[in-house]
């Protein structure tokens, strides 16, 4: 039997992530990845993100299983270990002897013959009733249990157990490792819902409305950027979550805006939507390869976008002053571990104060673009409280011209559906609720 593309595809993928080289989601999307079958293409995704989100779980039984220390073995060996091991505990249609013959053929092609009888004996000692008894005995009433358990570092859980208590941690732990759900919303002012819906449909999509708000859609079945509307950019997958903070600015046709950390451009876009296709945005980011895919994305639907390639945390070379700003801020990204499983390797404690830091570099440079009268909404897809209300306060404390207004206030029709979910005048939408990514949000006025 030969080696699968999908295998040695989602191989060289957790290889790149693992030596700190990008993320999942923008491989999965590039070739050779893209250019599979359907059948291939799932294949390489469910290994890549299922070895990323129970990496740490897997290390701890094959430790169990080789005589010597993990950490002694080639990096690639150990890849080959989990890719296999994944496919025999989790992955209940592949037979096992096709996980063992295909991990075999894998590590020798990744230059590791030698190590082709050691993974041999190995994956088949991987017993999945084994594990799950072992899993079993991990206690539920500690951090290091949970953290073995469900795959998270134990600096995180413990972080987390300590705020919100061990139960409500292991459903956000469990969340965490299920595969999040695709949202999406239209991109184009000459596209109604129902014309969206019907055009996916008719293409063999299944998709439904989103319960959080109107104009949000989720996908039940079918890859959407194999769409004709994705093709065209009259569709963007976007978070639930996402979709949601836009609407914070409570857009006015005319509106001058400004969206600070663009990035691809999916808040941008939304911006000048909600603003009747009639605001302007400006989408500041410092990667001009991420503004290059906004404009292809993007620019072809609203007339009123630009671009600028700058740097948010230093002086921005621009001269308007702004109705409306927003800044989605670069953040740990806590909220977004189902999403992107291998943040929780990356991060560490002492990067909360780092990021806390550029945060309020970026609203400071808000705040000197935003006109009297004006609104900032800061955002984030953290739960930290460092990056979150703490960096509020700490802003509003050194800018004495901006006010803490009620992120749902009551006049505003645009903000009906997130009522429930604001507290002490913030938007707070944690995982187990949005079913998308966990969100921060506060709206702050320039005083007149």
């Amino acid at each position: 039997m030969p080696l699968s593309p999908a295998r040695l595809a989602a191989f060289r993928i957790l290889m790149k992530i693992a030596q700190g080289g990008g993320f999942a989601v923008d491989m999965l999307h590039d070739d050779p990845v893209s250019r599979f079958n359907p059948a291939d293409r799932r294949l390489a995704t469910g290994l890549v993100y299922g070895v990323l989100r129970q990496k740490s779980c897997l290390d701890w039984y094959l430790a169990t299983l080789v005589e010597r220390p993990l950490e002694r073995l080639d990096r690639e060996v150990r890849m080959v270990l989990r890719l296999g091991a994944y496919q025999i505990l989790f992955l209940s249609r592949v037979p096992v002897r096709a996980a063992v013959h295909q991990a075999v053929e894998l590590v020798k092609r990744s230059r590791q013959r030698s190590a082709a009888a050691l993974i041999n004996a190995v994956l088949r000692k991987t017993d999945q009733a084994g594990f799950e008894q072992a899993c079993r005995q991990l206690p539920a009433d500690s951090p290091r249990g949970l953290s073995l358990r469900f795959s998270h570092p134990e600096w995180l859980v413990s972080r987390w157990s300590g705020r919100w208590g061990l139960h409500r941690t292991g459903l956000v732990l469990h969340h965490n490792n299920d595969p999040p759900r695709v949202h999406f919303r239209s991109n184009s002012p000459r596209l109604g819902q129902k014309e969206m819906v019907s055009i996916l449909e008719a293409e063999g999509y299944r998709v439904c409305s989103c319960r959080l708000g109107e104009g949000i859609w989720v996908v039940d079945e079918g890859d959407l950027t194999k769409s004709s509307l994705y093709r065209r950019g009259q569709l963007a997958i976007q978070g639930a979550g996402s979709q949601l903070i836009a609407r914070l600015l409570e857009l006015k046709p005319r509106d001058v805006c400004l969206d600070l950390c663009s990035g691809t451009g999916g808040k941008a876009s939304h911006m000048v939507q909600l603003g009747k296709g009639q605001a302007s945005v400006i989408g500041v980011d410092s990667n001009l390869g991420r503004l290059r895919i906004a404009r292809e994305r993007h620019g072809r639907q609203w007339s009123n976008l630009r671009w600028v390639v700058a740097d948010g945390t230093r002086s921005l070379p621009l001269s308007l002053r702004f109705d409306k700003i927003l800044v989605d801020a670069v953040c740990s990204g806590t909220g977004t571990l189902r999403r992107n499983p291998e943040i929780r390797w990356r991060l560490r404690v002492e990067d909360l104060a780092r990021l806390a830091g550029l945060q309020l570099k970026l609203l400071d440079n808000a705040a000197d673009l935003l006109r009297p009268g004006g609104t900032l909404v800061y955002a984030t897809c953290s739960l930290e409280p460092e990056e979150n209300e703490q960096v509020v306060e700490r802003f509003l404390s050194s800018h004495p011209g901006f006010r803490l207004r009620p992120a749902c206030d009551e006049s505003s029709k645009a903000c009906q559906e997130l009522r429930p979910h604001c507290e002490d005048g913030f938007l707070r939408l944690p995982p187990l609720v949005t079913q998308s990514d966990g969100v921060f949000a506060a709206v702050m006025e320039a005083v007149k």
